[in-house]
């Protein structure tokens, strides 16, 4: 059985990704961190999480649901590039192993904050939940070590479009399944 996770995302375009993985393969230098062979294709900012459902023949219909709904709502959104920089390098914490390192800044991902916001009014329009709590990052890679919050500028990119991803959980793989273009 699969479990699907569905979100609204940034993702940064394919120089930028690679750009990002090198930042990766620093930091794990500079603090001693296991580093997996890069995922670029996987990099992103998550904006909206949809929920976790599985294959079941009840959950499958739910998930269609969800999608279609979601769809219909991003659809609405009118909204100009963001641009998405960070100035912030730190650990969640909120299990003891296999800590996420994140880049994540203040107000330079005020654009994202402000987009996420107008997306999640269309959202709740159209009758789907969306969670109050937003911390914008994009993770880097996993590890049991914590890095404590401190400053880290790095330069992002200028997303030109945000997408809808399938996560397959366990399979490490990301199924684009909308785009939306962000255009003025």
């Amino acid at each position: 059985m699969t479990v699907h996770a569905l979100f609204f995302c940034l993702r940064p375009d394919p120089a930028t990704a690679a750009r990002l993985s090198e930042v990766s393969a620093d930091v794990a230098r500079r603090f001693g961190l296991r580093l997996r062979p890069p995922r670029t294709e996987r990099l992103h900012v998550t904006l909206h999480h949809l929920g976790w459902y599985d294959d079941q023949t009840d959950q499958a219909q739910a998930m269609a649901e969800v999608r279609r709904l979601a769809e219909d709502a991003a659809a609405t959104l009118r909204q100009g590039p963001v641009r998405v920089d960070f100035d912030q390098l730190l650990s969640f914490t909120r299990k003891p192993r296999n800590l996420p390192l994140v880049l994540s800044g203040g107000a330079r991902l005020d654009g994202v904050r402000a987009m996420r916001a107008a997306l999640g009014e269309r959202l709740q329009a159209a009758g789907l939940r969306t969670d109050p709590h937003f911390t914008p990052h994009l993770t880097l890679f996993y590890d049991d070590f914590a890095v404590e919050p401190q400053p880290f500028v790095v330069p992002g990119w200028t997303a030109t479009e945000f997408l809808l991803l399938d996560s397959l959980q366990g399979q490490s793989t990301h199924v684009d399944l909308a785009r939306w273009p962000l255009a003025a």
